[in-house]
């Protein structure tokens, strides 16, 4: 590591002298496969993950020169960037997702597509639609099924009809038939909780909305909702968890960790460091020498930045709410569904549809449990979309 360093690695190298070994997100070990960007990266580990010693050890080590500087030095990126920076958005996601199952027993998202005929019916439809001519709308969605019964948008538009006509359960029927044609779209799922609430059903709406989420989590359009709900639903939001105050990336001939002094993710900011510099320590890790967004690094860097963070407030260290929430999420055993909500989906926006039933339900009630809590049961804070 060059010289420049800062006091804050010195404190880390005392603090952390005595930690243990990342404690684990997950009571399942890394987790599930994550898709980069459509690809799933097995878990090739040959060992197990770094302890804060062991990651001072290799960077203090390498060839590679690790710069640390102060958040405030680093150009481009605003303070409320950083999640986008760490964690930026892969690929636009499909209008219509739709999973198949493939040969070999794997989930397989595509986009779907639709009868042209029919299609040329819900065009004409959405004119009267806009207008709020429902009536004429509701004719020419009911013509585009009857030309294609599994039209998925027809099904959603002619529950629309029904809703702002004033027809709630008819709606609800109506979304209910469109989740059948495809139930992994998030759409029907925050239709149906749409109905929901009109119905007085909070409870089913709350899970609903909650599916939504699960299904394409942190939309923006369904947080939106929700916030302007949530006194109705009796639910309180939760902010997001994870906000980093560090920053690695290439910079040079060498790595930058751009961090801010008052936080505990200086040791995150060098566990993505490594995993930029050294190939050797992505191979050990991945079997792979190039550097690609895997659910292996994310765990173990997260990890080290749990395990750095509780061992600061055995020692009295200032409290974080956001970290304290990230070590409750840990103790009750969904780390592993944190990541997946928070990191994983930004990567790859269709991750969860490519789940097993089992993977997406402790999903849902990982949601349920820290992102639309009733009111009283979850963490309080200010939801910032």
């Amino acid at each position: 590591m060059s010289r420049r360093r800062s006091r804050w690695v010195a404190v880390l190298l005392l603090t952390s002298a005595c930690a243990t070994a990342p404690r684990p997100l997950s009571r399942e070990g890394s987790g599930e496969a994550v898709a980069r960007s459509g690809r799933t990266v097995p878990d090739t580990r040959s060992r197990d993950f770094l302890t804060p010693p062991e990651l001072m050890k290799r960077i203090e080590a390498s060839p590679v020169q690790y710069l640390i500087e102060d958040l405030e030095s680093l150009k481009g990126v605003a303070p409320e960037q950083l999640v986008d920076a760490v964690w930026p958005h892969g690929p636009e996601p499909f209008d219509v997702p739709v999973v198949e199952q493939s040969a070999d027993g794997s989930r397989v998202v595509r986009p779907a597509t639709f009868n042209p005929e029919a299609m040329a019916f819900i065009q004409q439809a959405e004119v009267h639609y806009r207008a709020k001519r429902y009536a004429e709308a509701e004719k020419l969605y009911a013509q585009a099924l009857e030309k294609e019964p599994g039209n998925y948008l027809a099904a959603l538009n002619l529950g629309d009809a029904a809703l702002f006509s004033g027809h709630p359960k008819t709606a609800l029927t109506r979304y209910e038939r469109a989740a059948r044609i495809n139930p992994d779209d998030h759409r029907s799922y925050f239709f149906r909780g749409t109905a929901l609430v009109h119905l007085d059903r909070m409870a089913e709406a709350r899970d609903m909305y909650a599916w939504a989420l699960t299904l394409r989590p942190e939309h923006p359009y369904v947080m939106h909702a929700l916030e302007q709900n949530a006194d109705t639903l009796g639910i309180r939001l939760q902010p997001r968890v994870l906000r980093p105050r560090a920053l690695a990336r290439v910079e040079g001939k060498g790595v930058s960790v751009h961090v801010d002094p008052e936080s505990s993710w200086l040791v995150h900011g060098l566990c993505k460091a490594l995993w930029l510099g050294e190939e050797s320590h992505r191979v050990e890790m991945t079997g792979e020498r190039d550097h690609h967004p895997t659910h292996i690094e994310e765990h173990e860097c997260l990890g080290l930045l749990g395990a750095v963070y509780a061992r600061f407030q055995e020692e009295g260290k200032p409290k974080d709410p956001a970290l304290e929430r990230l070590l409750r999420i840990v103790e009750d055993g969904y780390g592993k569904e944190l990541i997946l909500y928070e990191v994983l989906a930004r990567r790859a926006p269709h991750v969860v549809l490519s789940l097993e039933p089992e993977a997406r339900e402790r999903l849902h009630q990982y949601v349920l449990r820290f992102v639309v809590p009733l009111e009283g049961e979850g963490d309080t804070g200010t939801i910032s979309l």
